[in-house]
C-alpha cells in the first residue's frame, strides 16, 4: 500500500461495492482489471476480498433447505452494508 493512501477513500468504497459483482464473474474484463489495478496496492482491499471470499464459501456451504436463498442475499448484503458503513467512520 502506498503512503498516503487512505482505504476509506472514494475509490476503495466503490470497489467494496463492486466485489460481489467481480467474484460473480459478472463485470467486463476492463473493470476486473482496474479493480486488480487498486488491489496491487490497497492491502486493506485485498482483506476485505479475502474476507468476502470467506463469506460467501461458507454460505454457500450451508445445505440450501436450511437457508432460503433470499437470507443468503440478505447474509451478503448486510455484510457488504457493514463494510461499507465502517469504512466511513472516523478512525
Amino acid at each position: 500500500m502506498s503512503a498516503g493512501h487512505d482505504h476509506r477513500s472514494e475509490s476503495c468504497l466503490e470497489l467494496f461495492e463492486r466485489l460481489s459483482e467481480y467474484l460473480d464473474g459478472e463485470l467486463p474484463p476492463a473493470l476486473c482489471a482496474e479493480i486488480e489495478a487498486h488491489m496491487a496496492g490497497c492491502e486493506p482491499c485485498v482483506r476485505f476480498l479475502r474476507s468476502l471470499r470467506n463469506t460467501v464459501a461458507q454460505v454457500g456451504a450451508v445445505p440450501s433447505a436450511s437457508m432460503p436463498d433470499e437470507w443468503k442475499r440478505e447474509c451478503v448484503e448486510a455484510f457488504e452494508k457493514r463494510f461499507r458503513d465502517r469504512g466511513r467512520q472516523p478512525v
